[in-house]
């Protein structure tokens, strides 16, 4: 197993990116300024292998903190050692500067079967799986060509939305077949924390026990093959500033609609103008007791 992408938020002010760049990614090369940015920020730096750091960020938090974000994308990925991710962590953790895991791709290679056995075994009853059968998706590429110009047609498998916390894809390019889990926000944080606070030779057995809990197989020798007997993880995220949000939701409903219907009828067509002036003004009062609500909006 090994790390095959890896893209954090730091909430710390980005002229402290070129140190940490530094410190922990200077086998990737200098950061080279590119003029423009993306993903929310203004700027971007670009270094090898397409690791990239935005900076300048188009809305800052509540409280006005600036971050910025490091991007290391798979090939950048295996020209670190494994021991920068753990390490950069625990530097963060131990100065106290927050951050976020916002995306953490776990790779295997040479998995003992196809994605065409892992098509057919999703499609099967003895699938186990949080993800709906109804988010598989099949790519196929036939007739792709790799680099000396040979044909060597693709097949990827795809378990999961993209845009969900989990997602996983099994390909065969270029011959051995690869399963990736793909992990992102909360789930991505979670399971880096627990990842990387274990020795390195327990990466492997931990990052199966996480995708475990998201497809498992019942009666698959091969699936049985590849997981060896690892324990299928329990980890459990509640987001903390979603709960808070969706009561916030409720007490709206329940306490304010009522009030606020009335005061749209008499008010008539003049109640929109006057609701969106009534936020502008809210807006500029105390809203410190929903800080962290407020960094949803991120």
């Amino acid at each position: 197993m090994r790390i095959h992408w890896f893209s954090i938020t730091i909430f710390q002010d980005p002229k402290k990116r070129e140190l940490l760049w530094k410190d922990y990614f200077s086998a990737l090369g200098v950061l080279v300024p590119v003029g423009h940015g993306g993903r929310g920020y203004r700027e971007m730096d670009q270094a090898l292998l397409g690791a990239k750091i935005y900076y300048d960020p188009v809305q800052l938090t509540q409280n006005g903190n600036s971050h910025y974000h490091v991007e290391i994308p798979g090939e950048a990925c295996d020209a670190l050692l494994p021991s920068v991710f753990p390490a950069l962590l625990a530097e963060l953790t131990g100065c106290g500067i927050r951050y976020n895991v916002k995306r953490l791709d776990l790779a295997f290679d040479d998995v003992p079967f196809s994605p065409q056995e892992f098509l057919e075994a999703i499609k099967s009853e003895d699938m186990v799986s949080l993800a709906k059968r109804e988010k598989i998706k099949l790519n196929e590429s036939p007739f792709q060509l790799s680099e000396d110009g040979k044909r060597e047609g693709t097949t990827t498998v795809y378990l999961g939305s993209n845009s969900s916390q989990r997602m996983v894809r099994v390909y065969d390019k270029r011959g051995p077949v690869r399963l990736e889990l793909q992990l992102r926000d909360d789930r991505a944080y979670a399971v880096a924390l627990d990842i990387f606070s274990r020795p390195y030779e327990d990466w492997e057995m931990t990052a199966k026990g996480h995708l475990r809990q998201y497809v498992d197989f019942n009666n698959t020798d091969w699936w049985s093959l590849f997981v060896n007997m690892v324990v299928r993880a329990s980890l459990k995220i509640t987001n903390a500033r979603q709960v808070t949000f969706a009561k916030l939701e409720c007490w709206l409903d329940r306490q304010v609609s009522v009030a606020l219907s009335v005061w749209f009828d008499v008010e008539g067509d003049l109640a929109q103008a006057e609701f969106f002036e009534m936020l502008k003004r809210a807006r500029k009062r105390d809203r410190s007791r929903y800080a962290a609500v407020l960094e949803l909006v991120i």
